[in-house]
Protein backbone atom coordinates (compact mmCIF):
# COMPACT_ATOMS: atom_id res chain seq x y z
CA UNK A 1 0.00 0.00 0.00
CA UNK A 2 1.38 2.83 -0.78
CA UNK A 3 1.91 5.99 1.68
CA UNK A 4 -0.93 8.86 1.25
CA UNK A 5 0.35 12.89 1.85
CA UNK A 6 -0.36 12.56 5.03
CA UNK A 7 2.15 9.85 6.21
CA UNK A 8 4.74 11.13 3.66
CA UNK A 9 4.20 14.43 5.52
CA UNK A 10 4.89 12.99 8.99
CA UNK A 11 7.70 10.92 7.47
CA UNK A 12 9.62 14.42 6.94
CA UNK A 13 8.55 16.30 10.04
CA UNK A 14 9.94 12.87 12.00
CA UNK A 15 12.92 12.80 10.21
CA UNK A 16 13.93 16.64 10.03
CA UNK A 17 13.22 16.92 13.89
CA UNK A 18 16.71 15.28 14.50
CA UNK A 19 18.19 18.53 12.36
CA UNK A 20 17.77 21.68 15.62
CA UNK A 21 19.78 24.79 14.83
CA UNK A 22 21.43 23.91 18.39
CA UNK A 23 23.03 20.75 17.14
CA UNK A 24 25.28 22.47 14.57
CA UNK A 25 26.32 25.56 16.88
CA UNK A 26 29.12 24.14 18.35
CA UNK A 27 31.02 22.65 15.10
CA UNK A 28 30.01 25.52 12.56
CA UNK A 29 32.43 28.27 11.34
CA UNK A 30 31.64 31.88 12.38
CA UNK A 31 30.69 32.70 8.72
CA UNK A 32 27.99 29.97 8.65
CA UNK A 33 25.06 30.34 11.11
CA UNK A 34 23.68 27.45 13.01
CA UNK A 35 19.81 28.84 11.16
CA UNK A 36 21.65 29.08 7.72
CA UNK A 37 22.92 25.60 7.96
CA UNK A 38 19.83 24.65 9.90
CA UNK A 39 17.67 25.71 6.60
CA UNK A 40 20.39 24.21 3.90
CA UNK A 41 19.81 20.51 5.86
CA UNK A 42 16.28 20.69 5.92
CA UNK A 43 15.82 21.33 2.31
CA UNK A 44 18.29 18.52 1.87
CA UNK A 45 16.11 16.16 4.11
CA UNK A 46 12.81 16.95 1.10
CA UNK A 47 15.06 14.40 -1.19
CA UNK A 48 12.96 11.20 -1.64
CA UNK A 49 16.44 9.28 -0.84
CA UNK A 50 17.00 11.10 2.61
CA UNK A 51 13.40 10.53 3.26
CA UNK A 52 14.14 6.71 2.90
CA UNK A 53 17.22 6.69 4.78
CA UNK A 54 15.41 8.75 7.59
CA UNK A 55 13.00 5.77 8.26
CA UNK A 56 15.13 3.95 10.39
CA UNK A 57 17.99 4.80 13.26
CA UNK A 58 20.95 3.44 11.70
CA UNK A 59 19.61 5.98 8.66
CA UNK A 60 19.26 8.50 10.75
CA UNK A 61 22.98 8.65 12.43
CA UNK A 62 24.34 8.38 9.13
CA UNK A 63 22.71 11.39 8.27
CA UNK A 64 23.51 13.54 11.23
CA UNK A 65 26.86 12.03 11.47
CA UNK A 66 27.54 12.80 8.00
CA UNK A 67 25.78 16.44 8.26
CA UNK A 68 28.06 17.35 11.51
CA UNK A 69 31.16 16.45 9.15
CA UNK A 70 29.73 18.91 6.65
CA UNK A 71 29.22 21.98 9.15
CA UNK A 72 33.23 21.05 10.93
CA UNK A 73 33.96 21.61 7.22
CA UNK A 74 31.55 25.27 6.48
CA UNK A 75 30.53 23.21 3.05
CA UNK A 76 26.59 23.31 1.64
CA UNK A 77 24.79 19.80 1.79
CA UNK A 78 23.58 19.28 -1.42
CA UNK A 79 25.93 21.50 -3.29
CA UNK A 80 29.72 21.42 -1.94
CA UNK A 81 29.26 18.02 0.40
CA UNK A 82 27.19 15.58 -0.76
CA UNK A 83 25.09 12.63 1.29
CA UNK A 84 25.27 9.79 -1.13
CA UNK A 85 22.96 6.89 -0.20
CA UNK A 86 23.70 3.55 -0.23
CA UNK A 87 21.47 0.70 1.17
CA UNK A 88 19.99 2.13 4.22
CA UNK A 89 22.53 4.86 5.15
CA UNK A 90 24.57 7.40 3.82
CA UNK A 91 27.89 8.43 3.30
CA UNK A 92 29.14 11.76 2.92
CA UNK A 93 31.92 13.22 0.49
CA UNK A 94 33.16 16.98 -0.28
CA UNK A 95 33.48 17.11 -3.74
CA UNK A 96 36.17 19.55 -6.02
CA UNK A 97 33.96 22.58 -5.53
CA UNK A 98 34.24 22.27 -1.93
CA UNK A 99 38.06 21.03 -1.86
CA UNK A 100 38.38 24.56 -4.06
CA UNK A 101 36.36 26.39 -1.15
CA UNK A 102 38.46 25.70 1.80
CA UNK A 103 41.66 26.27 0.08
CA UNK A 104 39.77 29.52 -0.87
CA UNK A 105 38.76 30.13 2.64
CA UNK A 106 42.92 30.80 4.20
CA UNK A 107 44.24 31.88 0.95
CA UNK A 108 41.51 34.37 -0.44
CA UNK A 109 43.29 35.99 -3.51
CA UNK A 110 44.60 32.85 -4.85
CA UNK A 111 43.32 30.63 -7.69
CA UNK A 112 43.31 26.93 -7.48
CA UNK A 113 44.09 25.19 -10.91
CA UNK A 114 42.88 21.67 -11.86
CA UNK A 115 43.21 20.02 -15.28
CA UNK A 116 42.90 16.51 -16.32
CA UNK A 117 45.52 15.42 -19.23
CA UNK A 118 44.30 13.37 -21.54
CA UNK A 119 46.22 11.29 -24.18
CA UNK A 120 46.67 13.42 -26.94
CA UNK A 121 47.78 16.09 -24.73
CA UNK A 122 50.79 18.38 -25.17
CA UNK A 123 51.56 18.09 -21.13
CA UNK A 124 55.17 18.70 -19.68
CA UNK A 125 55.93 19.53 -16.47
CA UNK A 126 58.54 22.47 -16.15
CA UNK A 127 59.60 22.44 -12.13
CA UNK A 128 57.99 21.72 -8.79
CA UNK A 129 56.06 24.69 -8.34
CA UNK A 130 56.35 26.18 -11.54
CA UNK A 131 52.77 25.62 -13.76
CA UNK A 132 53.19 22.81 -16.48
CA UNK A 133 53.00 23.67 -20.18
CA UNK A 134 49.57 21.94 -21.20
CA UNK A 135 48.41 22.31 -24.67
CA UNK A 136 45.16 20.48 -25.36
CA UNK A 137 41.73 20.70 -29.15
CA UNK A 138 39.69 21.63 -26.08
CA UNK A 139 36.75 21.61 -27.74
CA UNK A 140 37.32 17.60 -28.78
CA UNK A 141 37.20 15.34 -25.50
CA UNK A 142 36.64 12.52 -28.31
CA UNK A 143 40.13 13.33 -30.35
CA UNK A 144 41.89 13.96 -27.09
CA UNK A 145 41.39 10.76 -25.81
CA UNK A 146 41.17 8.77 -22.77
CA UNK A 147 42.74 10.55 -19.41
CA UNK A 148 45.78 9.42 -18.38
CA UNK A 149 46.58 12.00 -15.19
CA UNK A 150 45.92 15.47 -14.23
CA UNK A 151 47.20 18.17 -12.70
CA UNK A 152 46.40 20.80 -9.77
CA UNK A 153 48.27 23.77 -7.93
CA UNK A 154 47.62 27.02 -6.61
CA UNK A 155 48.47 30.36 -7.96
CA UNK A 156 48.96 32.60 -5.23
CA UNK A 157 49.54 35.50 -7.46
CA UNK A 158 52.92 37.32 -8.29
CA UNK A 159 54.32 34.59 -10.23
CA UNK A 160 53.70 32.36 -6.52
CA UNK A 161 52.73 28.81 -7.20
CA UNK A 162 52.46 26.20 -4.72
CA UNK A 163 53.72 22.16 -5.26
CA UNK A 164 52.20 21.00 -8.59
CA UNK A 165 49.81 17.95 -7.66
CA UNK A 166 50.02 15.41 -10.41
CA UNK A 167 48.45 11.77 -10.53
CA UNK A 168 48.42 9.07 -13.24
CA UNK A 169 45.14 7.39 -14.16
CA UNK A 170 46.37 4.25 -12.18
CA UNK A 171 46.91 6.66 -9.23
CA UNK A 172 43.32 7.66 -9.99
CA UNK A 173 42.29 4.05 -10.41
CA UNK A 174 44.21 3.07 -7.09
CA UNK A 175 41.88 5.50 -4.96
CA UNK A 176 38.94 4.73 -6.34
CA UNK A 177 39.87 0.81 -5.33
CA UNK A 178 40.38 1.62 -1.85
CA UNK A 179 36.96 3.65 -1.73
CA UNK A 180 33.92 2.14 -0.19
CA UNK A 181 31.52 0.03 -2.50
CA UNK A 182 29.10 3.31 -2.56
CA UNK A 183 32.06 5.93 -2.97
CA UNK A 184 33.21 3.49 -6.17
CA UNK A 185 29.84 3.49 -7.47
CA UNK A 186 30.09 7.80 -7.73
CA UNK A 187 33.23 7.18 -9.33
CA UNK A 188 31.63 5.14 -11.96
CA UNK A 189 28.90 7.84 -12.54
CA UNK A 190 30.86 11.44 -11.84
CA UNK A 191 34.44 9.97 -13.15
CA UNK A 192 36.10 13.80 -14.39
CA UNK A 193 34.51 15.05 -10.94
CA UNK A 194 35.99 12.16 -8.51
CA UNK A 195 39.39 12.82 -10.61
CA UNK A 196 39.76 16.49 -10.10
CA UNK A 197 38.40 16.09 -6.82
CA UNK A 198 40.86 13.83 -6.08
CA UNK A 199 43.61 16.10 -7.52
CA UNK A 200 42.58 18.87 -5.68
CA UNK A 201 42.20 16.82 -2.30
CA UNK A 202 45.75 15.59 -2.23
CA UNK A 203 46.55 19.28 -3.16
CA UNK A 204 45.13 20.45 0.19
CA UNK A 205 48.01 18.63 1.89
CA UNK A 206 50.40 20.95 0.62
CA UNK A 207 48.87 24.39 1.25
CA UNK A 208 47.01 26.10 4.18
CA UNK A 209 43.50 25.56 4.15
CA UNK A 210 40.66 26.26 6.76
CA UNK A 211 37.05 26.17 7.42
CA UNK A 212 36.92 29.26 8.08
CA UNK A 213 36.80 32.84 5.61
CA UNK A 214 40.03 34.43 6.29
CA UNK A 215 39.68 37.88 7.20
CA UNK A 216 42.89 38.80 6.18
Amino acid sequence: MSETVGQAVAQVSASTSMLSAERWADVLPAHVGAAKFQRWALTLMQNPDMIEVARTPAGQLSIVTALLDCASLGLEPGRTYHLVKFGGTVTGITDYKGEIELIGNANPSACVVAQLVRKADDFHMRGANVPPLHDADWWGDESRGEVVGGYAYVDFGGQRYSQVVRMSEAQFLKHRAKSPSKTKAVWDEWPEAMRLKTLVHQLRKWVAWSPEVSRA
